[in-house]
C-alpha cells in the first residue's frame, strides 16, 4: 500500500507540472508577454484540481 501512496503522488506531482507548463505555453510567458488566454486558466485549474485530489486520494486510502 505504501508503493502505491508513492505512486499516485507521484504521478499528482507529474499532472501539476504538466499543466502548470501548458498554462505558461499558453499564455506565452517563455515569449517574453503575457496574454490571458481562457484556455491555459482552465489547464492551470484543471492541474490544481486533479492534483489536490490524487493526494486527498492517496491520504485518505493510507489511513486504512
Amino acid at each position: 500500500m505504501k508503493n502505491l501512496k508513492n505512486t499516485v503522488l507521484l504521478i499528482s506531482a507529474a499532472i501539476l507540472l504538466i499543466c502548470v507548463y501548458s498554462f505558461l505555453l499558453g499564455n506565452e510567458v517563455f515569449a517574453g508577454k503575457f496574454t490571458n488566454s481562457f484556455l491555459a486558466w482552465y489547464m492551470l485549474a484543471k492541474g490544481l484540481f486533479c492534483s489536490a485530489a490524487l493526494c486527498l486520494l492517496a491520504i485518505i486510502a493510507g489511513k486504512k
